[in-house]
């Protein structure tokens, strides 16, 4: 089997000075952290990778040892055995019920502190912030423009109600002051609720405004017609006046997105459908009509 090499691990070179180290470092600890990935055995896994290779080259003392051929076994044994049961030696357990550890022999405390606001000094650790939690929460169409509440569990098996404000977007995050891990001797931290919305087969959003596409037959179209028309709100009574085009519209006034500006308008888009057979009837009263009544649709194009 391959021996460990955590130059690779971290995605460095043998060159690289510790300040990179620690960068790259600091960087995947960030995205494969347990917390951030619960329930997730590959993230767990390559998280303990990440950690063993900061304590191989991480530390100046650990990488010179590691450079001039000291085996990796003997050193990760030595640091165990120093680090073992010792002040700076931190075993927790995910939300998947995994343990994973952290040593900080030569750390700089500053890469836990702006991680995962922990604060490691002098062989101590001082009062800390509790950790945030990440949610993502899916909600329909009509609750993204209407606003609502809806109940959520977190990873930790606590449940919270989430208010949600009308007009929020896909991929908004609702921060929930407070409600995240309780913190070691200081404020708990925040849960952030990621919002993912389900497309309408109806709505499409446009700014604060709503659209609808309205079939409409020919009769309807040329003599006009009253017509129920959904709304996010329910069905309203729209004219639609005689002669309207494919692709006119037609403004609902106070049925679109809310907003801090007001609430936007809805439009109805025009679409007029032929029927699905062309009867004898119909084919002749077109053609008597058209002999008087000549015009041409596209004489816009011959102006271009």
């Amino acid at each position: 089997m391959a021996s460990f090499d955590p130059y690779s691990t971290l995605g460095v070179s043998t060159t690289a000075t510790q300040n990179e180290i620690k960068s790259a470092y600091r960087k995947l600890a960030k995205k494969l952290h347990p917390d951030l990935n619960p329930g997730n055995k590959q993230a767990e896994a390559k998280f303990k990778d990440v950690n063993k290779a900061y304590d191989l080259i991480g530390i100046p003392e650990n990488r010179g040892k590691y450079d001039r051929g000291e085996t990796t076994e003997q050193q990760e044994e030595a640091f165990r055995g120093r680090q073992r049961g010792g002040p700076f030696y931190h075993e927790s357990q995910n939300n998947s019920g995994a343990r994973y550890s952290t040593s900080f022999e030569g750390f700089d405390p500053s890469i836990f502190e702006s991680l995962f606001g922990e604060e490691v000094y002098q062989g101590r650790r001082r009062s800390s912030r509790g950790d945030d939690q990440y949610y993502s929460m899916e909600i329909d169409f009509n609750t993204s423009i209407l606003g609502g509440e809806k109940e959520i569990t977190l990873p930790s098996g606590n449940r919270l109600r989430v208010k949600i404000p009308g007009g929020i977007r896909e991929g908004q995050k609702l921060r929930l002051t407070g409600k995240g891990d309780p913190g070691n001797g200081g404020a708990p931290g925040d849960v952030y609720v990621e919002i993912k919305i389900t497309p309408s087969l109806m709505f499409r959003r446009v700014g604060t405004d709503l659209e609808i596409d309205l079939p409409l037959s020919i009769s309807e179209s040329v003599l006009g017609a009253e017509i129920k028309v959904p709304t996010v709100d329910g069905h309203v009574l729209v004219k639609i006046p005689k002669g309207l085009s494919s692709g006119a519209r037609v403004r609902i006034k106070g049925k679109g997105v809310p907003s801090a500006g007001g609430r936007g308008d809805q439009y109805v888009v025009v679409k007029i459908v032929m029927p699905e057979k062309i009867d004898s009837k119909l084919e002749e009263a077109i053609h008597h009509w058209s002999k008087d009544h000549k015009y041409n649709p596209r004489a816009h194009w011959e102006k271009s």
